[in-house]
């Protein structure tokens, strides 16, 4: 019953984030990785569900805070909020590699200002996104008590996802803040995963000393052409982060995500590539605390310590994160 009842406050405080989403009309999601220091038992299953918020209503040009319709355009950025939720299934094949499939589900709203017919014109929608396969294979392995390891890490993304919205106006929305891209795109990537051995409160086979471990990701993703022949721009994510037992149950999280995007090719839409793409650097403490029957929830606050970005975009204050995992 009170499995039930953690499922059911995640999903409350989900549905209570309202709002809208774009990075100069672009889609957005938090940098961060939720699964490297997640170890699996061979022939384990283990389901994650996952909720992201990120309200972006800060327009920033360069570095600096700006204000809407700084930068002349054919429609002016108002305000975008994602409300991301993510169903990942991952199973360990054995002690070397790890399999996972993802599907998002994408509630976002947007709000801009039509220059030419001078109207504002708003989106809410909520809808599938494009599902994610992705595989872990453990290429090094060390025998001490740090237990290092190198990982290689490849995937696709497949345009399963809904690709046509309707706003308030009878508009079709932006291909930038479809849930879908309709493009099919790589994911590749490299993590190193360690340890350090520090004295905590817990007792186990070597008294209080406790191994922490800590990882660093290294993430590319190559973008295909999508709905409209238009493509995202590349991405490349540095993640780092560790995990500290205050307690058996209690574990303290901390991240420094580091992300820059390429600008994007616009195809055949208006779109303005030079208002596309930007390097960003983010602080994500956190908590996890575990349960019983291998049963654990999480959250992230995720803080942007520095953001550059192209011409003039949206972006947002700090983003949210949680969720909830099993396994069996």
């Amino acid at each position: 019953m009170r499995h039930v009842f953690m499922v059911g406050a995640l999903l409350l405080l989900f549905s209570l984030a309202t709002g809208s989403a774009r990075a100069s009309c672009g889609s957005s999601s938090c940098p961060i990785d939720l699964h490297a220091l997640q170890f699996g038992d061979a022939g384990r299953f283990s389901l994650d569900l996952s909720f992201q918020y990120l309200d972006q209503d800060q327009p920033r040009i360069g570095t600096r805070r700006a204000h809407v319709g700084e930068i002349a355009s054919d429609h002016d950025e108002i305000r975008t909020i994602n409300r991301l939720a993510s169903l990942q299934l991952n199973y360990t094949v054995n002690e070397r590699l790890q399999m996972g499939l993802s599907v998002p589900y994408v509630s976002r709203s947007h709000e801009h200002f039509d220059v030419e017919n001078a109207r504002i014109e708003r989106w809410n929608f909520a809808d599938v996104g494009d599902a994610v396969i992705q595989g872990r294979l453990r290429i090094f392995a060390s025998d001490g008590l740090a237990h290092s390891s190198l990982w290689l890490t490849g995937g696709a993304k497949f345009p399963t996802g809904a690709r046509r919205e309707v706003g308030s106006t009878g508009e079709d929305a932006e291909v930038t803040i479809a849930p879908g891209t309709g493009s099919t795109d790589a994911l590749l990537g490299v993590t190193y995963q360690s340890g350090v051995l520090r004295n905590t409160t817990l007792a186990g086979e070597l008294g209080h000393t406790t191994l922490i471990p800590f990882f660093v990701a290294l993430n590319g993703r190559v973008n295909g052409r999508g709905t409209h022949e238009y493509r995202r721009g590349h991405e490349v994510q540095l993640n780092a982060g560790t995990e500290y037992p205050l307690s058996s149950s209690v574990h303290v999280l901390g991240q420094v995500n580091g992300r820059v995007i390429g600008k994007d090719a616009v195809g055949q839409t208006n779109e303005n590539r030079d208002l596309t793409g930007g390097r960003y650097l983010y602080l994500s403490p956190g908590l996890r605390i575990l349960f019983d029957h291998g049963i654990s929830i999480y959250g992230f606050v995720q803080v942007p310590v520095y953001q550059q970005v192209n011409g003039l975009q949206l972006t947002s204050k700090a983003n949210y994160l949680a969720g909830i995992r099993k396994s069996f």
